[in-house]
């Protein structure tokens, strides 16, 4: 994933792309935000018992199942290349998957014209 991404999309628009089984009446009335960061709370989709898609809000950030406590660096960034490897991504590549609405991303950089 990147370090920053966006959600403008309306309760009603991700109730449609996702066939959540949710009644879309009961949906949320979220604002849009366009500056999402690791470590915040985020809706994301995943399987539910039945089989069909159910909305959910977490943390957007990775603890390894073998972590003896909480990381003080937010885990949250893989490389395709090495995800199916890396010991950290690994276990939740292969069984913990979910879908993030998300309608962009971004990463920060330093301006040249100030230095920040």
């Amino acid at each position: 994933m990147c370090g920053r991404y966006t959600k403008y999309l309306s309760w009603s628009e991700i109730h449609r792309l996702y066939r959540l089984t949710a009644p879309a009446e009961t949906g949320r009335n979220d604002e849009p935000r366009y500056n999402i960061a690791p470590t915040q709370d985020v809706p994301f989709v995943t399987a539910g018992e039945d089989g069909n898609h159910r909305l959910r809000e977490g943390r957007w950030w990775l603890v390894p199942f073998w972590a003896k406590e909480m990381p003080k660096a937010a885990m949250f960034n893989a490389r395709i290349e090495g995800i199916d490897t890396a010991p950290a991504f690994r276990d939740a590549y292969k069984s913990k998957r979910c879908l993030i609405p998300a309608d962009g991303f971004y990463e920060w950089t330093i301006s040249p014209a100030d230095g920040k």
